[in-house]
């Protein structure tokens, strides 16, 4: 079902270098399903959130949601009150939202045995650790029981451990109703979980599909070649018909054989020959359409 309709999206900021857009055209549908958000810093991904919690206004362009979807929204700061409890916090956010006290109270016991929050909850937040305070965060979302979850870097300065809790949470809490959930993230690793994954830059979609559509779309294996001569290595990955990008010393060969592999010209210091990565899509765009370092 058809959740969230964006058309033509665009945000400038104005600056006394130039107006920066920083989003450019952008239109996208959310349906059920969870969708990643993938690109370097600046490329657009928290003005986009902000655009479809209602917190930044586009210059153009317009975002429609179904009416019986409510939203939650996690941005990369908690909306937190440190000198209160995960309890109070969490039956403040429930009686913001109009909830009854039963509800809330139900809510609250639901979520915080999935979030492994129930030894904390009468703990103030200024005293958790930040994968606990996310932890509340996305419990003070989901408490509504919103048709639409959008999280803004969600694991962002979290350590390994806190960073799987949170996602085997958000999955199992997924799995069990209809709600889409549109995260942002600049690791390739959060958005191969997603349902699909939009890749922006500069304030643009570059792709858009599935984790394994967007590796097909490399072929069936690629070359990662390291070499001290990519100009002959472009060369040579031209005339066998096989499309290549590079960096530095670093090139990387689309649509690749392991007889490619074996007759690499020159001396390269590496050649792998490998089934294509989410990662080697998003190198594969960042080295052509990704600004300056970001990728």
């Amino acid at each position: 079902m058809r959740k969230i309709e964006v058309d033509q999206l665009q945000v400038v900021y104005p600056n006394k270098d130039g107006d920066r857009v920083a989003l450019d055209g952008v239109s996208l549908t959310i349906c059920d399903e969870s969708i990643a958000l993938l690109g370097p810093n600046g490329a657009g991904k928290s003005t986009l959130m902000g655009v479809l919690a209602g917190t930044q206004a586009p210059q153009s362009g317009t975002v429609l949601q179904n009416e019986d979807d409510g939203m939650g929204v996690v941005f990369q700061t908690p909306a937190l009150d440190e000198l209160l409890t995960v309890r109070e916090n969490l039956e403040l956010a429930g009686a913001l939202h109009g909830m009854g006290k039963d509800a809330i109270q139900d809510g609250i016991g639901s979520l915080v045995n999935k979030l492994g929050l129930k030894d904390r909850l009468n703990q103030q937040v200024r005293h958790l650790s930040g994968g606990l305070k996310r932890r509340t965060d996305v419990a003070r979302a989901l408490l509504p029981e919103p048709g639409v979850l959008l999280l803004d870097e969600p694991t962002s300065g979290l350590d390994v451990e806190a960073r799987a809790t949170l996602w085997s949470a958000l999955d199992s809490i997924r799995a069990a109703s209809e709600m889409s959930v549109l995260y942002a993230t600049h690791l390739t690793e959060e958005a191969q979980r997603a349902d699909r994954v939009i890749l922006i830059a500069n304030g643009k979609i570059v792709v858009d599909g599935s984790p394994a559509a967007l590796t097909q779309s490399l072929g069936s294996h690629v070359l990662r070649i390291r070499t001290d001569d990519a100009p002959t290595v472009e060369a040579w990955s031209e005339s066998i018909g096989c499309p290549c990008v590079s960096r530095g010393n670093d090139v990387l060969i689309s649509h690749a054989n392991p007889e490619n592999a074996g007759s690499c010209p020159g001396d390269p210091e590496s050649v792998t020959l490998a089934a294509p990565t989410l990662e080697d899509v998003y190198l594969w765009h960042a080295r052509s359409t990704f600004s300056g370092g970001g990728a």
